[in-house]
């Protein structure tokens, strides 16, 4: 894989369609992350959140359009050749592996990536949560759901992804922790452009600089993350009422 310039890759949705079986919950969806930057997808239950960044992930059939990653197409790619390709999904629900300890799932995140420095990045993690380091020998099923939210974050980093994609991470989780896991997002994936849906508005405008508002599969307003801190704004965008 060729080098990236400092701020990762750049990713690229265009007229992307898709859904599951018979179902369409994507209808030519275009977005556009660039180096470095953090976007926010925001948009009422049902929009299509989750099922473009599964589409980005190769989890879900893309029909028409195309994903692109740095110029590359990741459109038709198995879910295994999209990671291998730098893309780190930390989905809804974390979905560690529960019969693992924190150092054998992160051990098993790095598994495109070989040996190389894999343990230098464990110690990385371990240091930026502190709960994961006194709690590394333990099974990931027994950790608390905050502690699994900082375990597949830390799944993620050690990938050394190109781009990642964060799936409600604020989900069920009380207020004081979520701030905490955005800041430790952010130091850890300072210069890794990121995608990242949020059900929280306020929690994705702050740590964001360009939101995208989905409504039933579709893009119905975007712009800097500043344009949106207003109420009637946001409500007007999830209406769908703002081109």
């Amino acid at each position: 894989m060729a080098a990236e310039t400092a701020g990762g890759a750049g990713l690229v949705l265009r007229g992307v369609t898709g859904g599951y079986g018979r179902s369409t919950v994507l209808h030519g969806v275009d977005i556009e992350v660039r180096p470095g930057q953090k976007v926010a997808i925001l948009g009422p239950n049902g929009a299509g959140k989750t099922t473009m960044l599964r589409a980005v992930s190769g989890l879900v059939d893309v029909r028409s359009g195309e994903i692109l990653l740095g110029g590359e197409p990741l459109t038709g790619l198995r879910p295994d050749q999209v990671v291998a390709r730098g893309v780190a999904h930390v989905p809804q629900g974390r979905r560690v592996f529960p019969d693992f300890t924190v150092v054998e799932n992160l051990r098993a995140a790095a598994y495109t990536r070989g040996g190389r420095d894999v343990d230098d990045d464990i110690a990385r993690v371990l240091d930026a949560f502190p709960r994961l380091g006194e709690r590394s020998g333990i099974r990931a099923g027994f950790l608390s759901g905050g502690e699994q939210q900082m375990l597949a974050i830390g799944r993620a980093v050690v990938q050394r992804p190109r781009i990642v994609l964060i799936d409600e991470m604020s989900l069920g989780l009380a207020p004081i922790l979520i701030k905490e896991l955005y800041g430790r997002f952010e130091s850890l994936f300072a210069d890794t452009p990121a995608v990242i849906v949020e059900q929280n508005p306020s929690v994705a405008l702050e740590h964001c600089s360009y939101v995208y508002v989905l409504s039933n599969g579709e893009v119905k307003a975007s712009g800097p993350a500043a344009e949106f801190t207003s109420h009637e704004r946001l409500m007007q965008a999830y209406a769908g009422a703002v081109d």
